[in-house]
């Protein structure tokens, strides 16, 4: 099993937009209710990739939300996956169980098992490996390779700083889902599978989104709790997007009323400020907004 680490967030982080304008009046503007207004969060994407963090290519195609497991049908679960274009979207999957829900009869969990070369997502006997500890794959006599973990669990390399060989670590859907494990910010890439799922991990890393003081390629957004570095897209102002990453460096996803788009950011009374529209503060990071018409 091939697997890669990136420090990004998922879809899951929604932030207020207050009201501070640029001019420094309460007035909420042209822009109607600030309340309605809401950043995105930011997603995660295979690095590695061209320019825009998205695995080499422009697409970035959502037909579902991952954190919030909306828009597919029942038995479905939404996961990230690659596009032929070489961008990430995400895609509604048919499968026999979901790792997060860990829904199988009891006795057994729902993990990602291997057979004749095609990798998906099955009820199979629990194993025995906790969070942290050590874990191997384990193929069967019936030719079914799956992991030693426990349920909710998968086998991947520990992460930088937590020992080393591969270690059971938490599947999620969000970041909600690790309770302490961090945060869910860990995308698999599994041979034999087109599904990117995603385990928890250690905490991104703060950045300043006016500095953009990331490391190439990921770029500085917004972020509940406050900016983190992620793979960087490349939307322009006033272009739809579901995630604050799909804009251009230097911009958000919000929704100020009218739906989600791309807005620059600014500094509520100071600078860089707003060449058009007001300068609304995102809730929970001081000093950052987005500028809204």
């Amino acid at each position: 099993m091939r697997v890669y680490r990136l420090y990004v967030l998922t879809g899951t982080l929604v932030l207020a937009l207050w009201g501070a304008s640029c001019n420094g009046s309460d007035d909420p503007g042209p822009g109607g209710d600030v309340d309605a207004g809401r950043d995105a969060g930011t997603q995660p994407v295979p690095d590695g990739g061209g320019p825009d963090g998205g695995g080499g290519g422009g697409g970035q195609d959502f037909d579902c939300n991952v954190a919030r497991q909306e828009s597919c049908a029942q038995g479905q679960s939404c996961h990230f996956a690659d596009l032929a274009d070489g961008g990430t979207g995400s895609r509604c999957f048919e499968a026999e169980c979901d790792v997060v829900d860990q829904d199988c009869a009891e006795g057994l969990r729902c993990t990602y098992a291997t057979e004749a070369g095609e990798t998906r997502r099955r009820c199979v006997a629990p194993g025995t490996a906790g969070e942290g500890a050590p874990c191997t794959l384990a193929p069967t006599d019936g030719g079914v390779a799956y992991d030693t973990c426990q349920r909710g669990l998968f086998c991947r390399e520990a992460p930088e700083g937590q020992g080393s060989g591969f270690t059971c670590q938490r599947l999620c859907h969000a970041t909600t889902q690790c309770g302490n494990s961090g945060e869910c910010n860990t995308v698999l890439r599994l041979e034999g599978t087109d599904e990117l799922p995603l385990l928890c991990g250690p905490p991104s890393p703060a950045c300043n989104p006016f500095a953009q003081d990331c490391t190439s390629p990921l770029s500085c957004y917004p972020s509940t709790g406050g900016p983190v570095c992620a793979g960087s897209g490349t939307r322009t102002e006033g272009q739809s997007c579901e995630f604050s990453n799909q804009c251009a460096p230097g911009s958000a996803c919000v929704n100020a009323g009218g739906g989600l788009t791309c807005r620059a950011l600014c500094q509520p009374g100071g600078t860089p400020a707003c060449t058009t529209g007001n300068c609304r503060a995102l809730d929970g990071n001081p000093g950052v907004g987005a500028c809204v018409p």
